[in-house]
């Protein structure tokens, strides 16, 4: 196993003390968790629900990590539990703004695909096309690839199956194959 990647994938040693701290009410360790967590909670939300949005969802999110830390049980899976939360958040507004369509409703055509390599963060073509998939694949498209999470990760933070995930992450790079290719074609 590579030791980088290995060791990204590890919680900084410190993030599960501040949340112990600020389980037992410590404000200044709270902040530094909420601050550590915002930059890739925000990029997170805003390619999963749009910028406008973002803000909302993002001040939701910190909203019920300050009032659901005291019930972690896991110090150490504060991020993963952070991006879940944001998740539902976002979904809930997408949902909400009738710009969510479940995947199920989904006509086939709109599915597309890209197969970067694994553990390589997605470029700005991948982000940008990121619109042409559904919220619930781009949620596990975004999670995987930028956040490089393992689609176990991506299950537990989305509350779904792993079966459920690798189906999305599929139907989204099939979509996304599709776009690109159409694309290419000269007219």
């Amino acid at each position: 196993m590579d030791t980088k990647t290995h060791m990204e994938e590890l919680p900084p040693p410190d993030q599960t003390l501040l949340v112990l701290l600020a389980q037992s009410g410590d404000r200044t360790a709270l902040e530094q968790l909420l601050h550590d967590i915002y930059t890739p909670l925000r990029r997170y939300i805003i390619r999963l629900a749009g910028v406008t949005l973002a803000d909302d969802i993002l001040q939701e999110t910190s909203i019920q990590i300050f009032r659901k830390l005291p019930f972690l049980r896991e110090p150490a899976v504060f991020r993963p539990w952070s991006f879940r939360i944001a998740s539902r958040i976002a979904f809930s507004h997408l949902r909400r703004d009738s710009r969510w369509q479940p995947l199920e409703d989904v006509p086939p055509e709109r599915l597309i695909s890209l197969d970067p390599s694994p553990g390589e963060l997605p470029d700005e073509v991948f982000v940008n096309l990121l619109d042409r998939v559904t919220p619930a694949s781009r949620a596990v498209l975004l999670l995987h690839y930028q956040h490089g999470l393992s689609l176990e990760e991506c299950a537990a933070i989305l509350d779904i199956p792993v079966g459920t995930i690798k189906s999305r992450l599929h139907y989204g790079v099939t979509s996304l194959r599709k776009h690109l290719t159409s694309e290419r074609k000269p007219a």
